[in-house]
């Protein structure tokens, strides 16, 4: 293993999986998504946060976001296995389990620079997603040529 890479168990279970991908959005304060960023082959479960106080969670990484002086965010990664996600596809789109041996612990590898490369298209994307979000949350009138941001109710 190169780059300091060390070895996580992700999720490799297609019921983890279900229950991560089942979990419900609060607008306000989780968003959860699958994400694959650029120059990596691994595809991510993410959970952002809005931070009130430190959630331990079950992840191969974590880190924290300030978004403003306002916002503060919790991210957690989990590593996907690419046979759970064919599993999960033929079972939830095509209604067919494949089955072989008895699931065997498949460790997955993360390294520093997957890692590193992460969180920086992890930071760039929540970023656009968090501001967008904030702006989407408020009624923008026109009055008089003058602009009224008011929040929705």
């Amino acid at each position: 293993m190169s780059d300091n890479a060390i070895r996580v168990r992700g999720c490799n279970n297609i019921n983890q999986l279900t229950q991560l991908s089942s979990t419900l959005n609060d607008d306000n304060f989780k968003m959860s998504f699958f994400y694959n960023p650029p120059g990596d082959y691994q595809i991510y479960h993410i959970t952002c946060e809005l931070l009130s106080e430190i959630i331990d969670s079950l992840s191969d990484h974590t880190f924290y976001y300030k978004l403003d002086d306002k916002n503060f965010y919790q991210i957690t990664c989990r590593l996907i296995s690419h046979s759970i996600i064919v599993q999960f596809l033929n079972k939830n789109i095509y209604g067919i389990e494949l089955r072989g041996e008895e699931p065997q612990q498949e460790y997955l590898t993360f390294s520093n620079g997957q890692r590193d490369n992460l969180e920086f298209h992890l930071k760039e994307f929540l970023s656009n997603k968090l501001t967008s979000k904030q702006i989407n949350n408020v009624n923008v009138s026109e009055v008089d040529n003058n602009i009224i941001a008011q929040p929705k109710l």
